[in-house]
């Protein structure tokens, strides 16, 4: 009798995520850039509505640059995270239900 062997393999995808290094901390916000991306969930653009006008009246950002997503269960494309990254200082991904 001839022995054999059973590879058994697991058919979902591995999800190894990456560990990465936390941001620099800004020493503050004032003169800063901040972007804000709204998730397109329920109240997110209301919540970001609200920090928007605290962040420029009470801590002093210079400008605030806003991107909504398509939809909540999308991730923000690469090339947007790039962008902002780029053109602004501190982002928050504003999440509402």
């Amino acid at each position: 009798m001839t022995e054999r062997s059973v590879t058994i393999v697991n058919p979902a995808a591995e999800d190894v995520a990456p560990r990465l290094a936390g941001a620099k901390r800004l020493d503050g916000l004032r003169g800063k850039r901040v972007a804000l991306v709204d998730n397109s969930k329920h109240n997110a653009d209301e919540f970001l509505r609200v920090l928007e006008t605290r962040l420029t009246r009470d801590h002093g950002v210079a400008g605030v640059e806003r991107y909504r997503k398509a939809s909540p269960s999308v991730p923000t494309p690469p090339e947007i995270i790039s962008r902002l990254a780029q053109s602004c200082d501190a982002l928050v991904h504003g999440v509402a239900d």
